[in-house]
């Protein structure tokens, strides 16, 4: 019987790959930048009109006395949306923090990592959330792809309800969301809430 092929997911729309094993503890510093092709792909997934701009300074370190590595920086990214309710184009300007750690699986496993492991076994119940330094992204094949964390990034920071200047909604405009309404909007949301607590939120 013949064994069944893993599939292969396809290649991100922008990728700007790094060696792992080149980084050390001396911060290499980088900036990145998004071409045509693949800012046409981004838009394509990302569902909007138009990625116009996109980039990062970034800071990449590997942490003393671990296998950690260390990604923080800024990312900054000019878009074109359709308003919700007009359709009209909204140009949008986004820049933001992104912190992120990586790690080779098989070399690095963090402690905490190690104890919420153990007690899953033992069936306890409440069990700590573990911040991301202390569950990194993991290393694939000794590479660490900058350009795909930076999208998924962007992501987490598009205004998923755009509109344009003096428009507002009919049923849940700005004055209501203002007033109290904790519905989150954006699928994203939760999550950047999540990663802005465990100390994501700053470069």
């Amino acid at each position: 019987m013949s064994k069944k092929k893993k599939e292969k997911l396809p290649p991100p729309e922008w990728s700007h790959l790094i060696d792992s094993e080149e980084i050390d503890a001396k911060p290499l510093k980088l900036s990145i930048s998004a071409g045509d092709e693949e800012r046409r792909l981004l838009a394509k997934r990302l569902d909007v009109p138009s990625v116009d701009a996109l980039g990062a300074e970034l800071t990449v370190v590997r942490e003393k006395g671990s296998m950690v590595v260390h990604v923080k920086g800024i990312l900054k990214a000019q878009l074109t949306q359709s308003c919700v309710v007009t359709t009209d184009p909204v140009k949008s300007e986004i820049e933001e923090s992104l912190k992120a750690w990586f790690a080779d699986p098989e070399q690095a496993v963090s402690f905490a990592k190690v104890r919420r492991d153990k007690l899953i076994e033992a069936g306890q119940g409440e069990l700590p959330i573990l911040s991301e330094a202390d569950d990194p992204e993991p290393i694939t094949e000794g590479q660490i792809d900058l350009g795909e964390l930076v999208t998924q990034y962007l992501s987490l920071y598009i205004d998923p309800y755009p509109h344009a200047e003096g428009v507002k909604y009919e049923i849940g405009d700005d004055d209501e969301a203002e007033s109290g309404s904790e519905t989150i909007k954006n699928p994203f949301a939760a999550l950047k809430d999540w990663k802005e607590n465990q100390g994501g939120g700053d470069a």
